[in-house]
């Protein structure tokens, strides 16, 4: 599932804005809980491998590089940028059938999930709603 947000004919996906960043957040999570969800769906399946989706290359995806203003500053490194939501695969702790998903651990995964949703939910509220008052002016 991709989210897609709406704000007029002028929105370009390849600029980088707080919406798009925010937009590239949330379909991150989305696509993160299906992979954590699928796995407490094999809890019991043997030789199933524990998978998760990590963030990296998501700031970059959304148009966000690092920026020095100063000859002083730490230089980014790329490197860490270059990948797109990497799928990981845990092959710690397997138990007898060659199982690897951890319940406890998947479960504080969809909480985080949760809440970082919720956040992120927050945060393009807070964002249409100075957008408006802007635009709004002192009428």
């Amino acid at each position: 599932m991709d989210l897609k947000m709406t704000g007029g004919n002028s929105f370009n996906s390849n600029k980088p804005t707080v919406k798009n960043a925010i937009r590239e957040r949330m379909n991150f999570l989305i696509a993160r809980q299906g992979i954590v969800a699928s796995n407490v769906a094999n809890a019991s399946t043997p030789g199933y491998i524990s998978r998760d989706l990590s963030f990296s290359g998501q700031l970059k995806k959304a148009g966000v590089s690092l920026n020095t203003t100063n000859k002083m500053h730490i230089q980014g490194g790329n490197n860490s940028l270059n990948k797109v939501g990497k799928v990981t695969y845990d092959e710690t702790n397997m138990r007898d059938d060659g199982n690897s998903v951890k319940l406890d651990q998947e479960m504080l995964k969809l909480n985080e999930i949760q809440l970082n949703y919720r956040l992120m939910t927050k945060l393009f509220t807070k964002y249409s709603a100075m957008q408006n008052l802007a635009l709004q002016g002192n009428r």
